[in-house]
């Protein structure tokens, strides 16, 4: 019986041990210190690429918890992280998807702000998306795939015009016509040559003779533009002379259409007018007579 009792104790021993190895075990995995605790916060990203669940969550450089659950939430994807509960979380912090491997491994990476406000636990806060290699690598494969279609449709360009034995005799052809236009072009250079040669000497020589006459005369086209200036000057006191004369014709003849003067009121009374015109006639006719009959003078004396 007391071997019994004996051999029990040893085996619960073992049991126990071997569970305390367990328990010390999982959370040596999951790199956990049973005298931790973690509070949780959710966080909202546009896209997470390869971020899987466990994946680390590093505050400033350093891991202080892991990634939780990860879904799909509206147009984005809501990440449920646990971080240590001694963490506060300033409202103007940086919170980002990150990459730390060249396969793709992801991480969590939070940079603390300077704002005395802090994100209560359970809050929802929004972090930012940083392309990777992975993201990377699927650009340049798009870009590849674009540039073989570009290729492609380019060697069919050429395929269709610069490779057809058609275009090759058209472009050999033009190529022909322009060594002709251009030997022809010489021959014009070469012909015309001779002739503005002789005529370029000419205009040289009128311009020194041109320049020989200009000095020659230098004084006389002084004088003559002197003579000018003077008479310009001669023109305008004749023009200023006739501007007075106008405008003493225009003062006349305002006095003229007034009553106010002796000319004045001949001119504009009528009476008068047909007065006069009719002795004029009269004067006019008796002239007449004595010059036709001559004057006969009786003088009575009483």
């Amino acid at each position: 019986m007391k071997k019994d009792t004996t051999l029990y104790f040893i085996v619960g021993l073992v049991i126990v041990v071997a569970l305390v190895i367990l328990v010390f075990g999982i959370f040596f995995l999951n790199d956990k210190d049973p005298r931790e605790t973690f509070v949780t916060y959710h966080l909202r990203f546009s896209q997470v690429s390869t971020l899987a669940q466990d994946d680390p969550v590093k505050v400033n450089g350093v891991k202080l918890g892991k990634v939780g659950n990860i879904a799909l939430h509206g147009n984005g994807v809501l990440v449920r992280v646990s971080v240590r509960n001694d963490v506060k979380i300033p409202v103007d912090s940086d919170i980002r998807v990150q990459n730390i491997g060249l396969l793709g491994e992801r991480q969590i990476g939070i940079n603390l702000g300077d704002s005395t406000r802090t994100f209560s636990i359970g809050d929802t806060i929004r972090g930012q998306f940083d392309a990777g290699i992975a993201e990377v690598m699927g650009m340049a494969g798009e870009v590849l795939d674009s540039a073989k279609i570009i290729m492609n449709i380019a060697h069919t360009l050429l395929d269709s015009t610069v490779a057809t034995q058609d275009f090759r005799d058209r472009f050999n052809r033009i190529l022909l016509k322009a060594e002709e236009l251009e030997d022809q072009a010489i021959g014009m250079i070469q012909r015309a040559d001779p002739a503005l040669q002789g005529s370029l000497t000419g205009l040289s020589a009128a311009t020194r003779k041109m320049n020989a006459i200009l000095d020659e005369n230098k004084e006389p086209l002084k004088n003559l533009v002197s003579d000018a200036n003077s008479l310009l000057g001669q023109t305008n006191n004749l023009m200023t002379g006739a501007d007075t004369a106008l405008h003493r014709v225009l003062a006349l003849t305002e006095k003229l259409q007034t009553k106010n003067n002796t000319l004045g009121i001949l001119l504009n009374d009528r009476q008068l007018h047909d007065d006069l015109t009719t002795t004029v006639h009269s004067a006019d006719s008796l002239f007449r007579l004595i010059i036709k009959d001559g004057l006969d003078v009786k003088i009575s004396f009483w």
